[in-house]
């Protein structure tokens, strides 16, 4: 039994997606994102990660304008029979990676806020908590140097979220990580000029290595 986020608990994984360990990683990684980035398919608690729901996420994501393309090879590589391993690993990669490329604001400040709370993501993101709270409501539009940094955040909470509670979240933020040459991973992220720094790679790779998601990119 897995699970991604308190709120959330994988039941069962597939058949066929267990056969390919590759697959079930990425499968797994793309939920993480979906739940930290809001466009997680409505279920009561408890998830089947199978292929209807797979194709359901998929759906969602085209309905935002993300990963048309993946998404679409995505839907038909969970549509054959039998499932070619090698086409689902492509199409879940390519999914994740354009998901990752797609600030999505809307669904991404509710998750962080609930997590991290007002106090520590104002400071990750650089901003005042009462802009915060503007952006949050859609008071005022998110700026572009804002959101790409709301993403990295949603981003590093997708692999968080699977091994550290809420308080364990937020104090891995604030311990020095040798990784990055003995300082925060939260001071990266407020000392980062651009989201192309190289630092902030190592950040989320850090991350990753909690869940597989780095080895299976």
């Amino acid at each position: 039994m897995i699970w991604i986020m308190v709120e959330l608990q994988i039941a069962s994984i597939d058949a066929p997606l267990l056969r390919s360990a590759e697959a079930a990683s990425l499968a797994l990684s793309l939920v993480g994102r979906a739940q930290t980035m809001g466009f997680l398919p409505v279920r009561e608690g408890r998830v089947e990660l199978d292929r209807e729901f797979l194709e359901e996420l998929a759906e969602l994501l085209r309905r935002r304008g993300v990963a048309l393309r993946a998404t679409a090879s995505l839907a038909h590589a969970m549509a054959a029979e039998p499932l070619n391993d090698a086409e689902v690993i492509d199409a879940l990669r390519a999914t994740l990676d354009a998901v990752d490329a797609s600030p999505h604001p809307q669904g991404e400040w509710a998750p962080a806020r609930e997590l991290l709370g007002d106090e520590l993501l104002a400071r990750l993101l650089r901003i005042s908590a009462s802009s915060l709270r503007r952006y949050a409501a859609a008071d005022r539009h998110t700026p572009d140097e804002v959101a790409w940094r709301l993403h990295l955040v949603a981003r590093l909470l997708a692999s968080l979220v699977g091994s550290y509670n809420d308080y364990g979240i937020r104090r891995w933020f604030d311990r020095r990580r040798r990784a990055l040459d003995g300082v925060t991973p939260g001071e990266v992220l407020e000392r980062a000029e651009a989201e192309d720094d190289e630092r902030l790679e190592r950040v989320l790779a850090l991350a990753e290595q909690l869940t597989g998601a780095g080895a299976a990119a």
